[in-house]
């Protein structure tokens, strides 16, 4: 596609402008009604990675957005005096979790 600074006013839109190897090329009624039609070897293959971060997304979609298990036994534990809230230790266990050994 070229593009021509020199007359911003005769810009055209994208659907607009014909291709070059479509320019000499006339459609028949037939190319017409048939340009929309799915052939039976057209198909989509999606990788394993692909497949797995699909299915990632649907388990974490469908998990709660607070797990009220987690929450109550940390909230047992910090009544029972035994929940660390140091937070130089938070963060190294973080780091110790997150980073690989």
């Amino acid at each position: 596609m070229r593009i021509n600074q020199d007359t911003p006013k005769s810009v055209q839109r994208p659907e607009h402008v014909v291709r070059s190897s479509e320019a000499g090329r006339a459609e028949s009624p037939e190319d017409v009604e048939h340009s929309n039609d799915v052939t039976a070897s057209d198909k989509v293959e999606l990788s394993s990675q692909a497949r797995d971060i699909q299915r990632a997304r649907e388990v974490a979609q469908g998990a709660p957005e607070v797990r009220a298990d987690k929450v109550e036994a940390a909230r047992r534990a910090l009544q029972s005096g035994k929940l660390n809230l140091k937070g130089q230790d938070l963060a190294e266990k973080i780091l110790k979790d997150t980073l690989p050994s």
